[in-house]
């Protein structure tokens, strides 16, 4: 009887404990997300080194102004046209570039290429020494600029187009005149007065003109680019001196000299590589 007496008492104490804990819900233990993270993208903000080759092609036309004794190779108004044929060009460029607006992409660039753009053309208006032909030569064996670009970035990849100035290196030659010399009587060449000896005169000139183009450009990995660029080059007309060393005279070998004016345009299509110096990468 005292059993049963104190195991109710036990029971009267422990059971609404026991009771209570049972009717509260255990606590689930909710998972803790991770927080976002915003995806990088390519920056192309900063400054690189690089080279590049392509090929390129002109023309020029090339007229020689009114004389007062008379003319040699063209008629006054009447270039003669001299396509030159498509040559290989290679160098490098340096430049910086600042990304803004989230997709624009602002920048300067220098570059300089070395290049074999030539081409020859037979006078169409006069008969050369001994009735062969006249013969016209240009070459231009340096290209450079200096252009600024704006671009629209789509993360790796870029569209841009750029503009600028720019000059050419070029020569010219004339082979097979029967005379030459502005503004003389004595136009013949050679040491004495052999009629079979031609005149052949040279020139070259460094000239300054403009350059438009488009490219795309491509980051294939967060140092280096790629880029396929379209270049033209407009560099006006513009008068040049060519001479001939040997000319005849009576007191000795004189250069006789005279003017031709050239007007000079190049197209040229480039593939190139670009290092990114250490800035720009993800944001």
């Amino acid at each position: 009887m005292r059993k049963l007496l104190l195991a109710g008492t036990a029971l009267a104490f422990v059971g609404p404990a026991f009771a209570a804990d049972m009717s509260t819900p255990s606590r689930a233990v909710m998972p803790i997300k991770a927080p976002l993270v915003a995806p990088l993208h390519f920056s192309w903000t900063g400054c690189y080194i690089g080279g590049q080759a392509g090929a390129g092609w002109g023309h020029k036309d090339i007229s020689e102004p009114t004389e007062q004794l008379f003319q040699f190779f063209s008629p006054p108004g009447s270039p003669v046209a001299v396509d030159q044929n498509v040559g290989f060009i290679g160098g490098g460029q340096i430049g910086c570039d600042y990304q803004f607006a989230a997709n624009w992409v602002v920048g300067a660039r220098g570059d300089f290429s070395w290049a074999h753009i030539d081409g020859q053309a037979s006078d169409p208006f006069f008969t050369g020494k001994n009735g062969g032909p006249i013969t016209l030569t240009a070459k231009t064996d340096a290209l450079a600029s200096a252009t600024g670009r704006l671009g629209y970035a789509w993360d790796r990849a870029m569209l841009y187009g750029i503009g600028g100035v720019a000059w050419a290196h070029d020569k010219y030659g004339i082979q097979n005149l029967p005379f030459w010399g502005a503004g003389t009587s004595a136009n013949f060449c050679g040491p004495s007065l052999p009629a079979s000896v031609p005149c052949n005169p040279t020139g070259t000139e460094t000239r300054l003109g403009w350059t438009v183009g488009v490219g795309v450009e491509w980051a294939f990995a967060d140092s280096w680019s790629v880029l396929f660029e379209f270049n033209h080059y407009d560099f006006g007309t513009r008068s040049v001196t060519v001479t001939d060393p040997n000319g005849f005279s009576l007191g000795g070998v004189v250069s006789l000299s005279g003017p031709v004016d050239v007007k000079q345009r190049i197209d040229a299509v480039k593939i190139g590589i670009n290092y990114r110096l250490g800035m720009g990468g993800r944001y």
